[in-house]
């Protein structure tokens, strides 16, 4: 499923061609008494995709209304329904957004070849550290690769010290119909250079949480470990 967590100004129903009235804020109040039947009558259905959505409030003051707490609960909620959940983010690190880290398997960090996305993304990856955010938690993505640029995915992930590891081509052709129709270009050719980059990403995302699984497992052991030889 797809959780779009622009709770100000959320596209993802329409990049899908979806509209409800339903959203996120309609979850929000009842974080701690949730159930399935609940949270399936507030999802949206995309059919051709087989992909449900949570989507953003319907106006922007609607998002005040929700809390960086609430919205994690809401995550952990439908951790319990779905295998996997890709969660929509502002670039705004708002506490909606911060708690959706906390929560996450995984961070993708998207930049593209301009020295102020570069910029940027350096210092979200400092804010990172500050948190203690796991860099393995976070992969670093390159969108709207133009291999005409001088700037190389190498020279970016030099420059923050976190490699990237898939760079999205430019397809402007492709993506803006996509966009404006409201249909995914997934579903229509998988064979053009920028479906093959999104399904590459999607096995690195799948082997990433298995190592961060595995991580998570070894760090636990070694906690047991230390209260083991405490209480001897």
């Amino acid at each position: 499923m797809i959780v779009d967590a622009n709770l100000q100004f959320g596209d993802v129903a329409v990049f899908l061609n979806e509209q409800g009235k339903n959203s996120v804020v309609d979850l929000a109040p009842r974080v701690d008494e949730l159930d399935a039947e609940v949270v399936d009558s507030v999802l949206l259905a995309h059919k051709p995709s087989g992909i449900k959505v949570l989507a953003a409030p319907l106006r922007p003051e609607y998002a005040e209304s929700v809390t960086g707490e609430q919205f994690a609960k809401v995550l952990q909620y439908l951790r319990k329904m779905f295998a996997y959940i890709v969660v929509d983010t502002s670039a705004y690190l708002s506490d909606v957004v911060l708690s959706s880290i906390d929560v996450t398997d995984l961070v993708i960090l998207l930049t593209t070849q301009d020295i102020p996305a570069i910029k940027n993304a350096r210092v979200a990856l400092e804010v990172f550290d500050v948190l203690n955010v796991n860099r393995k938690k976070v992969l670093f993505v390159l969108n709207r690769y133009d291999k005409r640029i001088g700037i190389t995915p190498e020279k970016i992930g030099e420059s923050v010290k976190q490699e990237i590891i898939a760079a999205i081509p430019f397809d402007e052709r492709t993506v803006i119909p996509a966009v404006n129709r409201g249909i995914p270009f997934m579903l229509e050719d998988k064979t053009k250079p920028l479906a093959k980059a999104y399904l590459s990403l999607a096995e690195v995302v799948r082997q990433r949480i298995s190592q961060v699984a595995d991580l998570e497992i070894e760090i636990k052991k070694g906690y047991s470990g230390v209260f083991g030889k405490v209480a001897r």
